[in-house]
Formats: C-alpha cells, sequence, structure tokens
C-alpha cells in the first residue's frame, strides 16, 4: 500500500515538474516563432496521447493493482494540462503582442 501511494505522490510531482517546464520552456522561447515556441506544449500533448493510449491498452492486465492505474491516469491527465498551460501561455502572450 505504501509503494502505491509513494506511485501517486511521485505522478503529482512529475505533473508539477513537467508543468514548469512546459511554462518556463515557453516564456524563454516566447518572441521566437511558433514551432520552437509550442514545442515543449506540443512534446507534453504527445507525451500525454501515448500514456493515455498505453492505458487503454494495457490497463485491464493492471487492473488488480489500483495504485498503480490511478498513478497512470493521473500522469496522462497531468501530461494534457501542463501541455493545456504551456499553450495557453504562448497564445495569451501572442495575442498581446
Amino acid at each position: 500500500m505504501l509503494i502505491g501511494m509513494g506511485g501517486i505522490f511521485v505522478s503529482f510531482i512529475l505533473v508539477g515538474v513537467l508543468a514548469l517546464w512546459g511554462v518556463k520552456y515557453t516564456k524563454k522561447n516566447i518572441h521566437t516563432d511558433r514551432k520552437k515556441k509550442f514545442k515543449a506544449a506540443k512534446n507534453l500533448l504527445l507525451a500525454g496521447v501515448v500514456i493515455a493510449v498505453g492505458y487503454i491498452i494495457f490497463a485491464k492486465k493492471f487492473s488488480h493493482n489500483i495504485d498503480f492505474v490511478i498513478s497512470w491516469i493521473l500522469l496522462a491527465s497531468g501530461c494534457f494540462f501542463a501541455s493545456g498551460l504551456a499553450f495557453f501561455i504562448g497564445y495569451y502572450n501572442e495575442k498581446d503582442l
């Protein structure tokens, strides 16, 4: 049980780090072209899609370990959240310019 809670805690920390990285990268490249500015957001979105598809395909095999499944869902939704945050920062600053 403690290992499962640790996995959930690690997922929360990883999502926070990914969100900070996405925002920092987007702000750092705010005045560059769109392709470079939204690179972190695109990579986070791709990671979220890959993790979510992996969850859909393999979740039935891991259904006996609910803590692992919860941390998997948190990681996928966290990647989507971090991507959305990075996209929002880039779009909002682009709108002001």
